[in-house]
């Protein structure tokens, strides 16, 4: 660091992953995939018939209770909190903006959160080394919120024993892939 390091102007610039293989082997694949956008969606109070509604419509699936996943080939989506999702996929927020306008707030999260995917038959042996959940009970379009290395995290079962998606917090990257690399290259 220079003497006069404050007067540096240096341009701060958001790492912006879009899909990147971290391992891969046989049956596993772990992959960063933040190709697509991740939004929330808070509902407001006074309209939960209209949001409910809109929701339907647009997404093509109903708001998802607690511990579930919505998803189809566009979208997916899962309860966070009270009268709160998370959306992932080719979601604009201006659009859903125009949409939602009077029955919820939007929020891009895109850049705070990263979503990595687990695929293959090894992907059951990665969480149970991972989390304390009964995967038997973790089936297919559930999600959870669990901590992960002490990250919180979501985690989102497409495919049970097949293919999960972990949604962690874009700060703690690092931490999060080399503790999966590691486990991976544990099992290996």
């Amino acid at each position: 660091m220079g003497i006069d390091y404050v007067n540096n102007k240096q341009l701060l610039e958001p790492i912006n992953f879009k899909s990147e293989s971290i391992f891969s082997k046989n049956d596993l694949q772990i992959t960063i995939d933040n190709s697509k956008n991740i939004v929330s969606l808070n509902q407001n109070r006074e309209e939960p018939k209209k949001f409910k509604t809109l929701f339907k419509n647009y997404f093509l699936f109903e708001p998802p209770k607690i511990s579930e996943l919505r998803f189809n080939k566009k979208y997916m989506s899962f309860w966070v909190r009270t009268n709160s999702f998370f959306i992932v996929g080719d979601v604009n927020p201006k659009d859903l903006n125009s949409v939602f306008s009077s029955t919820a707030s939007i929020t891009d999260q895109t850049g705070g959160w990263i979503s990595i995917q687990i695929k293959g038959k090894t992907s059951k042996s990665i969480f149970e080394k991972l989390i304390s959940v009964n995967l038997e009970e973790f089936i297919q379009a559930k999600a959870i919120r669990a901590s992960i290395n002490k990250i919180n995290c979501f985690i989102l079962c497409e495919s049970q024993f097949n293919k999960y998606t972990i949604i962690c917090p874009i700060s703690y990257y690092e931490n999060m892939k080399s503790r999966l690399v590691s486990l991976a290259e544990l099992i290996y």
